[in-house]
C-alpha cells in the first residue's frame, strides 16, 4: 500500500456503499494511509453524515435502492458546490454516465489509482 503523503491527514473522505463489508473496507484502508474517513451504508445515511463532516473527497457506489449513487452525488453538489471531488464506484462493466460525478472507479478499486486522484485536486490533470 503506498504510505501517506504529508496532505493526507487533512482530506476529509466520505465512502458510501450499501454493502457495509464494501464501505468499512474501503474506510479502513483510507484511514491506515492517514485520511479522516465516514462511511455509510445507504444515501440517506450519507446525506446526513456529510451536513457536519463536510468531506472534500466523497467515493459513492452507484447502485444503491432508494437514494442512488447519482441522486447522491447531485445532492452533494447542490450542497456543497464544485470544490467536492466525487468518484462513481461500481462493478459493473457497461459504461457509466458520470452526470455529477468528477471520476469513475471499477470494482474492485485499484489504489494506486484511487491514491492518484486523492493527491491530485479537481482539475489537476487526473
Amino acid at each position: 500500500m503506498p504510505q501517506a503523503d504529508s496532505s493526507a491527514p487533512h482530506l476529509k473522505v466520505l465512502v458510501v456503499d450499501d454493502q457495509l463489508d464494501a464501505a468499512e473496507s474501503l474506510a479502513f484502508s483510507l484511514q491506515f494511509d492517514g485520511r479522516t474517513v465516514q462511511y455509510a451504508t445507504s444515501g440517506e445515511d450519507a446525506l446526513k453524515l456529510a451536513e457536519t463532516f463536510a468531506p472534500d473527497f466523497a467515493l459513492i457506489d452507484i447502485f444503491m435502492p432508494r437514494v442512488d449513487g447519482h441522486q447522491l452525488a447531485r445532492a452533494l453538489r447542490e450542497r456543497f458546490g464544485a470544490e467536492m471531488v466525487i468518484v462513481a464506484v461500481t462493478g459493473a462493466l457497461k459504461s457509466v454516465e458520470l452526470g455529477d460525478f468528477d471520476f469513475h472507479l471499477m470494482k474492485p478499486i485499484d489504489f494506486t489509482q484511487l491514491h492518484l486522484l486523492l493527491a491530485h485536486k479537481r482539475g489537476d490533470g487526473c
